[in-house]
């Protein structure tokens, strides 16, 4: 944690003095600012928002208690440190009111200064709230040093790769690839925190989608809680631990195999079957299995193929759109999956033994 001093007083002596032989790197000090008088002072004030004004008492236009009285106004956590020739009573009083951190008197005695100085600066450390960012890259181990100025980008084919893996239970390169990530934005630390909750909600995605695709529900019944918490989560090591649970329990899910294969492959047919592009490389690929397997587990389960099953569902929802609607034979074709209209009037006929138009036609008149 880093602190801005102001020095206020109407001659250049003390200021230059105080400026250039106090140990401010020593005391966390990186800005030290000046003024001439206490009107500057509040003008400075409102700008830098220091954290510590060092100021003469007795000074032209506004005296060093009035410009502390409107500076608390505005910045009612800043910590004062009066210095004056003089020992009227009445200065004294005004010191006190203002709650200044202390009084001394002049000549400066830079080794009086350093003390007050640690100790105020101790209790601004006590009294501050921790800096988010701080905290967020570094958490418990925040120790006021300055956070570097690197900056972490995540290509998109980081999150393809990590994508790939996770969809073929490649749990080793899965967990590889987030500790890798991690690793590399650990030391970046000037990196948007929202950006990395953001890459956060991305990385639990393709888990979620993979697990909606898979049905394992212990994953995609906690949709709500992974995304609430990645907004909320206050520390970047709390968001990669998020994910690496999220990758172990999707990943022992798996370890159990399915004992319905057939009611995933339905599902995913039934979530699908508009696409014209959809095969049975493409279903396999998705539910993590090869094609061979899938295939074979599917008919022992069924009795029938993956591609009849296909068929089937997109006959039923041709005849729903068939007696529902009015579109042409070409747009329905489209919309259960089939490019070619006529591909699909002749499987239509072959499946239902009459042809789209009868069908449609056949409704009306039941109507």
């Amino acid at each position: 944690m880093s602190f801005t001093v102001l020095i206020v007083d109407d001659e250049t002596m003390p200021r230059t003095v105080l400026q250039e032989h106090l140990p401010w790197e020593e005391l966390s000090v990186t800005r030290i600012l000046q003024a001439s008088d206490g009107e500057e002072g509040i003008e400075m004030a409102k700008i830098h928002h220091p954290d510590i004004i060092i100021s003469d008492i007795k000074m032209p236009r506004k005296n060093g208690i009035e410009m502390a009285s409107a500076i608390r106004e505005f910045l009612p956590q800043c910590q004062f440190i009066f210095l004056s020739g003089y020992t009227d009573k009445e200065y004294l009083k005004g010191a006190i009111k203002v709650k200044a951190a202390s009084y001394v008197e002049k000549p400066i005695d830079l080794d009086e200064i350093t003390e007050i100085l640690r100790d105020v600066i101790q209790e601004c450390r006590h009294s501050a709230s921790p800096d988010p960012a701080e905290l967020f890259f570094r958490g418990s181990s925040a120790n006021g040093r300055p956070l570097n100025d690197r900056v972490f980008t995540c290509g998109k084919n980081v999150l393809r790769q990590l994508e790939d893996a996770i969809k073929h239970n490649k749990q080793r390169e899965t967990l590889a690839g987030l500790q890798e990530m991690y690793e590399q934005i650990i030391q970046c630390e000037g990196t948007s925190p929202e950006y990395l909750r953001h890459l956060y909600c991305q990385v639990i995605f393709l888990f979620l989608n993979a697990a909606q695709a898979r049905n394992i529900q212990e994953i995609t019944d906690k949709t709500d809680f992974l995304l609430y918490t990645g907004t909320k989560q206050e520390t970047l090591a709390g968001l990669f631990h998020i994910l690496q649970e999220t990758a172990k329990r999707y990943f022992s899910a798996l370890e159990t195999p399915d004992p319905d294969i057939a009611s995933r492959v339905d599902r995913y047919l039934e979530q699908h079957y508009h696409d014209c592009t959809l095969t049975v490389q493409t279903i396999a690929d998705n539910l993590g299995f090869t094609n061979t397997y899938l295939c074979a587990a599917y008919k022992k389960s069924c009795g029938r193929t993956i591609n009849q099953r296909m068929t089937d569902i997109r006959i039923h929802h041709a005849k729903d759109l068939l007696e529902q609607t009015p579109q042409k034979l070409y747009e329905v074709a489209h919309n259960v999956g089939y490019a070619d209209g006529k591909y699909f009037a002749k499987l239509f006929t072959k499946e239902t033994g009459i042809t789209p138009k009868q069908y449609r036609e056949k409704h009306l008149d039941e109507t």
